[in-house]
């Protein structure tokens, strides 16, 4: 059966907007291609944060239109150039594949598409990927800085939270980094059932386990999570850090690290505030374009 692909064109602070837009329109998930470069695995990818970023919307013929997406995302306050074209499904599953390579975060982390190849060094905590259609490739700025600072953050032994798991690529990484245990969390069932896969695929489900559901009454497990967790990571968006932002300080033990991301420079006053407000004072602000990533340690001894 054939697909409608609308590619949507559009300034990096309207990404994000324009990715909920797009979902809300077609009731499915988007992937998000980013401008950036790398010359080589030694060096960190370079992001454009300047360059226009597209997404990708896909709707069965008829359910969607290029013009519908277009008074969508204008209605949302968002200028976009509308492209669209006609996909098989075989295709709309593989295209994406060729905007995604070899990548390395930091001094040890290098994120691995499933279907490249690559012969690692003794010292390299590889992810190897497979991201379907669930936000989290480590191409977006927020997702790379979380990935950096986990690789600060976490130590062999660590009890890890990733909530707001995508496509797995935090949670796998904090398990390659030494963590002993890492629970996922996604209020889309397809993010935990990605995640999931992608644990399975990398040897790593021992260690990762992932659940629908989110902090607070959405809870999905049977042991609660305050005071629980040496690292918690939240790379979602400003808003609804600010509404979690007390269950995600008292997931954490007292002297452990929140990190959380997902936030545009605007907001982060408001982030910060309520994160200092739950217990945990902001410990080090990080830049990478517009985007925010903030850490955080929760008061008290470790």
């Amino acid at each position: 059966m054939d697909y409608i692909e609308i590619i949507a064109t559009v300034a990096p602070a309207d990404v994000e907007p324009a990715a909920g837009a797009l979902r809300a329109l077609t009731g499915r998930d988007v992937w998000i291609e980013t401008a950036f470069t790398q010359p080589d695995l030694e060096c960190d990818a370079v992001i454009d944060s300047r360059a226009p970023a597209r997404v990708h919307a896909y709707a069965r013929p008829g359910a969607a239109t290029p013009g519908a997406a277009r008074a969508a995302l204008a209605a949302a306050g968002i200028t976009a150039a509308i492209d669209a074209r006609t996909v098989a499904e075989e295709d709309w599953a593989e295209a994406w594949k060729e905007h995604f390579h070899v990548e390395r975060f930091g001094e040890r982390i290098v994120v691995v598409p499933s279907w490249r190849a690559y012969d690692p060094s003794p010292t390299d905590a590889v992810v190897r990927l497979d991201p379907g259609m669930a936000f989290g490739t480590g191409q977006h700025e927020t997702t790379r800085m979380c990935l950096q600072e986990l690789e600060r953050a976490v130590r062999p032994g660590a009890a890890v939270l990733d909530a707001g798991c995508g496509s797995g690529i935090l949670s796998l990484a904090a398990a390659r980094l030494g963590a002993a245990s890492v629970l996922a969390v996604d209020i889309d069932a397809d993010c935990a059932r990605i995640t999931a896969e992608n644990a399975r695929d990398n040897r790593l489900d021992a260690v990762v386990t992932a659940r629908a559901g989110s902090l607070g009454p959405a809870w999905p497990f049977d042991a609660p999570a305050d005071g629980c967790f040496d690292v918690v990571v939240a790379n979602i968006i400003a808003r609804v850090i600010v509404d979690l932002a007390s269950p995600l300080v008292r997931a954490l033990k007292p002297g452990a690290t929140l990190i959380v991301s997902g936030i545009i420079a605007e907001r982060e006053p408001e982030v910060a505030a309520a994160i200092a407000a739950a217990g945990a004072p902001i410990t080090t602000s990080r830049a990478m374009g517009d985007w925010r990533c903030l850490l955080a340690v929760r008061a008290g001894a470790a």
